[in-house]
């Protein structure tokens, strides 16, 4: 009879497993709902990090947009002040006044002045803000512009080096709410 029960051991019956199944089954599952549980916090935890990313990056996009908007105004101004002609500190013109570009046609607005002193530039003639950068609002299709205010600082340095100019421009804005300033120099000796 050994032999028979050893041998019914190993094959118990469908009605056998069944008993035991009911306990393993429940402790199965709870562990299962648990890890879901677990593993819902974990992906919303990632969707959340990544979304706080992608807005960060964005807002570092949109600040660079402007510092190179700012750069390039400011390169601009330094290629005019190197080129305007002409530029003869040490001579004068038949009214008096010294060779030096001064934009005297758009009143109280001036585009360019290299006289020695600090001078705010308009770059349209009408009025002292300065388009850093400007776009588009893809939701309202309004068009966004981050202004700024020009200003050149040019100072007489013959004392030092005969008929040189050394002009500063600096570019001030606000962009959500910070304030951010450029500033480029450059010299420039008399043309002749």
């Amino acid at each position: 009879m050994a032999p028979n029960v050893l041998y019914e051991n190993y094959n118990m019956g469908p009605s056998q497993h069944q008993r035991r199944s009911p306990k393993r089954a429940c402790d199965s599952a709870g562990f299962t709902m648990v890890e879901t549980i677990v593993a819902i916090a974990v992906l919303g935890l990632g969707v959340a990090t990544t979304i706080g990313a992608l807005t960060k990056m964005n807002a570092i996009a949109a600040t660079s947009r402007n510092s190179t908007g700012a750069y390039t105004i400011l390169t601009n101004q330094v290629d005019l002040f190197q080129s305007m002609s002409p530029f003869n500190p040490q001579k004068t013109n038949s009214d008096g006044t010294v060779q030096i570009p001064k934009d005297s046609s758009h009143g109280s607005y001036p585009t360019y002045d290299m006289t020695a002193g600090t001078h705010n530039i308009s770059v349209n003639g009408t009025d002292f803000k300065v388009p850093v950068y400007q776009y588009k609002d893809a939701s309202g299709n309004v068009v966004l512009v981050v202004n700024g205010t020009l200003t050149t600082t040019v100072t007489d340095l013959s004392s030092s080096l005969p008929n040189t100019y050394q002009a500063v421009f600096t570019l001030t804005y606000t962009y959500l709410n910070r304030n951010y300033t450029y500033s480029m120099s450059t010299i420039r000796t008399s043309d002749i």
